[in-house]
């Protein structure tokens, strides 16, 4: 028994060294299968996360580009509003002034008004006068002169009267 046993024994123990070392290579197999696997997933993951990474930081990026447009653009609005104040300002100024200076040419045209309303009423007054004055004297020396020529007064009269005439048209046009 001995040397069949041996040899036996040692073609079981081939066998099992063949068996385990058969299950031994398959778990290896499968170990590396799903570590191949596991690397698979973590590259996957980890480009997912550089790309997430990546438009993020071109969002951030246009974020910020558009962040510098928005604030020029407000720079060059309030340049832009700043001028129109400035120029409503020197607007309102010129206005005024363009404003003080027609009230005072009113004021002034409305005192020149009243003084040649002040001329005319005692031109009219003087005229009423002197007319009175000339038809007193005019009838006075003419029964005196009793002649068929007008005399020298009333002839100054009638002067006098187109002379008045000649100022109110000089005064009312001018």
């Amino acid at each position: 028994m001995g040397k069949q046993n041996k040899g036996e024994l040692r073609d079981n123990w081939k066998l099992i060294l063949q068996q385990t070392s058969s299950a031994v290579e398959q778990d290896l197999l499968q170990m590396k299968k799903e570590l191949e696997e596991s690397c698979k997933k973590k590259d996957e993951l980890l480009h997912d996360a550089q790309r997430a990474l990546a438009e993020e930081q071109d969002k951030r990026e246009t974020a910020e580009r558009e962040k510098q447009l928005l604030e020029e653009r407000c720079e060059e609005l309030q340049q832009k509003l700043k001028l129109i104040e400035i120029t409503f300002k020197k607007s309102m100024i010129q206005l005024k002034k363009e404003m003080e200076e027609k009230e005072n040419l009113r004021r002034e045209q409305d005192e020149r008004i009243r003084r040649l309303e002040a001329q005319m009423s005692a031109l009219t007054a003087n005229k009423q006068n002197a007319k009175n004055y000339c038809f007193s004297k005019i009838i006075a020396n003419d029964k005196e002169e009793n002649s068929l020529e007008p005399s020298w007064w009333s002839k100054i009269c009638m002067l006098i009267n187109e002379l008045y005439s000649l100022i109110t048209k000089f005064f009312t046009c001018g």
